[in-house]
């Protein structure tokens, strides 16, 4: 009895040393799980998105950790393995006794590398929600690569269109101003004292400072936006006076710079648009490639290739050959009669040559140029073609049949 109480102990001794302390969640495609505060529970839950291989079905795709829960009350520790989760997490928890004001934010929605394994975990003691959003087609993300191909393609005609000048000169004066009132804020901070206290506290403090001035100034935008909405017209209505005074480039040079840039940008947008970043480069050279191929080669390659496999000729039903011949006759007569009507053409000397000038006259405001004794001709010849023609069929069609009833006789004998 001694020895089976022993046996247990050993056995729940080894169970409690090499049981893990988190419980790992793997989280495949899109999946949501829901959780309770449970007071007794001493394990972490750990949530992990495997990752997925890469593909070109992955090239827009975006996936994403939301977490819903009632306030912003809660940590987030977020790493590639649950060991590094769970080492976050208890260094957190043993090293402050108190709440610290420099933790990193938590965001509600974390992204994710969809080709890297991640893990996050949550302290809190709300009942909370985890959700694994994946998007296969991120239409932001095709939106992106869409904007940087064409901004690629239509470069060149955008380097000397003049709206799109000054949209840039409105965008680039708005921008510079809000730099410049940022710069001039900063002179009136104490240099010296965010120095020693980013010296001291590391750069944990500067985190902090500069997370505090950026939710300051998204309060300010939220609060004040009709100061913001005039702001940014009166320096947009600047800008624009300033680049109308200064016209769009004219020098051929200039306008190759701006080219160049968007280019760049183009290219930069197609590399950012996809996390598959292989095949996003690989797009984004392409894209070049096939905007500076030259003309002429594709011009003798096209040649070479029509040389070497010919098309072959359609013939025409004479159906076709009567309806592409009225169509060509008639686009002749209207050119002719429009020639004989402008003044590069000397109708008083032609009218002098002709036999008949009343019927050129008459053909030149719009008339037939056939008499009705031609049309009657034309008619009479076309009738008798016909009727011939379908004479020699029936003959020939009973000569056939004549061979027929000869052959079958012969049989018969």
């Amino acid at each position: 009895m001694e020895r089976i109480f022993v046996l247990f102990c050993l056995l729940l001794y080894i169970s409690e040393v090499f049981t893990l302390p988190y419980d790992v969640h793997w989280l495949h495609g899109s999946a949501t799980i829901d959780r309770d505060i449970q007071p007794l529970k001493q394990n972490v839950d750990v949530y992990c998105y495997p990752g997925s291989p890469k593909n070109l079905m992955a090239l827009w795709q975006t996936a994403k950790f939301h977490i819903k829960i009632k306030d912003d009350e809660f940590s987030q520790y977020i790493g590639n393995t649950p060991e590094q989760v769970y080492n976050d997490y208890k260094e957190d928890s043993f090293s402050w006794t108190v709440v610290n004001p420099f933790l990193k934010k938590s965001y509600r929605t974390v992204s994710l590398d969809i080709f890297t394994p991640t893990c996050m975990a949550i302290n809190t003691k709300q009942k909370h929600t985890i959700e694994l959003q994946i998007q296969r087609i991120d239409l932001w993300r095709v939106l992106m690569m869409v904007i940087g191909i064409s901004a690629i393609f239509a470069s060149r005609s955008l380097s000397g269109n003049p709206v799109f000048f000054y949209l840039c000169g409105i965008i680039v004066g708005v921008s510079a101003s809000f730099m410049l009132l940022v710069y001039y804020v900063s002179k009136l901070l104490p240099k010296k004292t965010l120095t020693y206290g980013i010296l001291i506290g590391g750069w944990t403090v500067g985190v902090y400072i500069f997370q505090q001035m950026w939710e300051n100034i998204r309060s300010i935008v939220t609060t004040y936006q009709a100061y913001l909405f005039w702001y940014t017209l009166l320096v947009g209505f600047i800008s624009f006076v300033v680049c109308y005074r200064i016209g769009p480039p004219k020098n051929q040079r200039s306008k190759n710079l701006v080219m160049w840039t968007l280019q760049g940008l183009g290219a930069f947008t197609i590399f950012f648009s996809s996390q598959y970043q292989e095949a996003s480069a690989a797009v984004a050279v392409a894209t070049l490639i096939v905007k500076y191929f030259p003309q002429s080669l594709i011009v003798a390659v096209q040649g070479y290739w029509l040389r070497k496999f010919p098309p072959k000729p359609k013939l025409l039903t004479s159906e076709e050959y009567y309806e592409e011949g009225a169509r060509e006759t008639k686009k002749a007569l209207d050119n002719l009669r429009k020639y004989c009507s402008s003044p590069d053409c000397a109708q008083w000397n032609i009218m002098l040559k002709l036999h008949d000038a009343k019927r050129f006259a008459s053909f030149v405001e719009g008339n037939s140029h056939l008499s009705d004794d031609e049309v009657l001709g034309y008619e009479s010849y076309a009738f008798s073609m016909e009727r011939s023609k379908s004479i020699s069929n029936s003959t020939r069609d009973h000569m056939e049949i004549s061979d027929d009833d000869s052959t079958e006789y012969d049989e018969d004998d």
